[in-house]
């Protein structure tokens, strides 16, 4: 399996990252799956969005299933993006720790890149929701 780590701004230790994602791969039976993580600003972010979902606005996490890496690679599951600035922002207004906020989008992301899309209605948004709290369940004091 491999997880890259893009850091553009500094961010947690890209080996927990890993370590992490790794678990909840194999949790969702996607071992030996690929992807990777692109931590960045909100400039960053918004460029993406405003490019890719016509949405000229920064936003917490993006996720990118159909990447060009992807495309053939059928155990190369995609990219996710994140804008540190905007986590560690929507934390201190929630009351969060950064870290806890940090992998909850992660983990949202993944289950984007498997298919999941809140976006389509009530009920598609509380699975979503669901399942990101069961898999934040297994990681969350993974040190």
């Amino acid at each position: 399996m491999t997880i890259a780590i893009v850091e553009e701004c500094p961010g947690p230790s890209p080996h927990k990252i890993r370590r992490r994602l790794g678990r909840l791969l194999r949790e969702l039976g996607y071992a030996g799956h690929g992807l990777s993580v692109c931590l960045t600003d909100d400039e960053g972010i918004r460029r993406l969005n405003r490019d890719f979902r016509d949405r000229d606005a920064s936003t917490n996490v993006l996720a990118f299933p159909d990447t060009p890496l992807a495309l053939g690679q059928p155990r190369y599951l995609g990219d996710l993006v994140l804008s540190l600035p905007t986590v560690e922002r929507e934390a201190a207004e929630q009351g969060q720790e950064t870290g806890y906020l940090l992998y909850f989008y992660l983990t949202h992301g993944l289950l984007h890149l498997l298919g999941f899309d809140h976006e389509k209605g009530p009920a598609e948004e509380r699975e979503q929701e669901e399942e990101t709290l069961r898999l934040m369940a297994l990681i969350r004091h993974d040190p």
